[in-house]
């Protein structure tokens, strides 16, 4: 009878999912690693044409067919999109496309509308009490799922070279380290001694053996995700049931997910995991196949939580830093005069603009760290914590940076309006306490595009300023300038489209659906020419141009 319904279970699963269950059974029957990372300094597989990461049980199966195949390039692509590129598959000695049979299955999901025929939006339900939304989405709203082969990037000829990312493995694990420290000191407290690595859940506690006990360094940061992984478990962060006994099947997918969810972390921060990471316990093992032989629904499930556990750290990190004097700096490759190379290093200046750190080129990038490194050791730089990012990633934290100066300019401005002793107790009162409204948040957005903004929002320097913002949480005083904030932070991230940052804004608990759409279009329309204004001045070496003061008019209105 049970394998009666585990058949049907698996029959039931899509493509994508049968694959990754017979992948994941073959290598525990066969005493197989999961996976190797030693490659994934790289990072998480990703578009070959967009940069966007793969994600959840798409990052997952990718991963291990990379491994499996021994592939170096972490990017993907369709068929569609190589055609339309002009790439074409490499061949074998024989002269065989390296293409057949190597096509890897992945899913995204989408949600329609029956009524309108169209992506289901958001806004349709506005003016519906709680009762009639859930009707509406139970009537006319269901998902789509699209499903595409892609192809390694290693089996592709004319592919642009996988562009050089030269940070220092020494950077990689000092990121680590610090996020390791700020886990203990914000969060739970991680305690070195004895010969065991756990999570004590009776006391908050993750426990750990020395460093210097572990055989290697991948080892020590793939068992301290492992055990960060399990304490997020914790009733204050994703409440998940931990006080399961040793040798229950909710045991072992609880040590599934933090396996997971240490392969996911691993990828993030950019750690290489031992080769033998998986703790091979015999017990788990026996347990995962005899779980997954049962009902396959559950390794799925395990990615899924494994992708939450993933996302609140990362959160919490950007949380973390966000307390913390970060100076970020960008090392660039250029030419001298006489077409030689040479090596800049670039940090972020007044009005958010880069400048060069220092005031020489130098012919050698060991000569400039050394440079630069000196810089850090002066009284006024030596209590700041230096983090490399990329140039582009430079720039958008300059215009941040303008952003931020744009709207406490707007902050300070006096005003000459009289405001009724009402009004300030009102403004007063929503300081501090976000909206009431119900069916907001990045959850009722249905678009996967709509969703990667916020979250590169929530990611940046000042993330948690915008997570107030979005939440509904007043920053800067008043209801207009916290709308035209929020706006404007949306508006770095959506390419100039409104109707994109209209819909997304609609998402916030800024949004009053008393204003009217035709009064959020204006501060729509203002954020998008800030952002452009200072993209293009940013471009050309300009000074950041503030927003002009008749953003707000007297009467606070746009």
């Amino acid at each position: 009878m049970a394998e009666e319904t585990k058949n049907k279970t698996f029959e039931k699963s899509t493509h994508q999912q049968k694959w990754l269950v017979e992948q994941l059974m073959y290598n525990l029957k066969n005493d197989e690693v999961l996976w190797q990372q030693g490659w994934i300094t790289r990072g998480a597989p990703e578009s070959a044409i967009t940069g966007k990461k793969y994600r959840g049980s798409n990052n997952f199966l990718l991963t291990i067919v990379a491994y499996k195949r021994g592939y170096r390039d972490n990017r993907w692509v369709t068929y569609n999109q190589m055609e339309t590129h002009g790439w074409k598959f490499k061949t074998d000695a024989e002269g065989k496309s390296l293409g057949k049979g190597a096509g890897v299955p992945v899913e995204f999901y989408s949600l329609h509308d029956r009524k309108t025929k169209k992506a289901f939006e958001k806004s349709t339900l506005f003016g519906m009490n709680e009762e009639e939304q859930q009707e509406y989405m139970k009537e006319n709203v269901f998902p789509i799922r699209r499903s595409y082969y892609v192809f390694n990037a290693d089996l592709i000829d004319g592919i642009p070279e996988l562009e050089k990312r030269e940070i220092d493995p020494n950077e990689r694990v000092a990121r680590a380290d610090r996020f390791l420290q700020m886990w203990s000191e914000n969060e739970v407290p991680i305690i070195h001694g004895g010969s065991q690595a756990y999570y004590s859940l009776n006391k908050d506690e993750i426990h750990l053996p020395p460093m210097n006990d572990f055989l290697t360094l991948q080892d020590y940061y793939s068992t301290a995700f492992h055990e960060t992984g399990h304490s997020t478990g914790h009733q204050s962060r994703l409440n998940r049931k931990l006080d399961n006994k040793f040798g229950t099947p909710e045991y072992a997918e609880e040590e599934l997910r933090a396996e997971i969810a240490s392969m996911f972390l691993g990828q993030e921060f950019g750690v290489s995991a031992d080769t033998n990471a998986i703790r091979n316990n015999s017990a788990y093992v026996k347990a995962w196949i005899e779980k997954l032989e049962e009902d396959p629904s559950v390794l799925f499930k395990a990615i899924a939580d494994a992708n939450n556990i993933m996302k609140y750290i990362v959160a919490k990190e950007q949380e973390f830093n966000a307390t913390k004097d970060v100076e970020h700096y960008a090392i660039v490759e250029d030419t001298d005069y006489y077409g030689n190379p040479v090596y800049k290093v670039y940090m972020t200046a007044d009005y958010g603009q880069t400048r060069p750190a220092l005031s020489f080129a130098f012919s050698s990038k060991e000569a400039l760290l050394q440079e630069f490194g000196k810089m850090q050791e002066l009284p006024f730089w030596k209590d700041k914590t230096f983090v490399e990012v990329s140039k582009d990633e430079l720039d958008k934290i300059s215009i941040e940076k303008a952003e931020k100066g744009e709207t406490e300019e707007i902050q300070s401005e006096p005003s000459d309006v009289y405001v009724p002793p009402s009004e300030v107790v009102a403004k007063t009162t929503t300081k501090t306490n976000p909206s009431e409204m119900k069916n907001r948040g990045i959850e009722t957005l249905t678009r996967t595009e709509d969703r990667e903004v916020v979250e590169k929002a929530s990611k940046t320097k000042r993330g948690e300023k915008f997570s107030q913002l979005y939440n509904g949480i007043s920053v800067l005083g008043s209801e207009e300038k916290d709308e035209y904030s929020l706006m404007t932070r949306l508006a770095m991230f959506v390419n100039g489209d409104k109707e994109q940052l209209m819909r997304i804004f609609q998402s916030s608990k800024q949004f009053r659906e008393g204003k009217g759409l035709e009064y959020y279009d204006k501060i729509a329309e203002k954020s998008l020419e800030f952002v452009a204004g200072v993209k293009d001045n940013a471009a050309k070496g300009l000074p950041i141009a503030k927003t002009p003061k008749t953003a707000f008019g007297k009467n606070g209105k746009v």
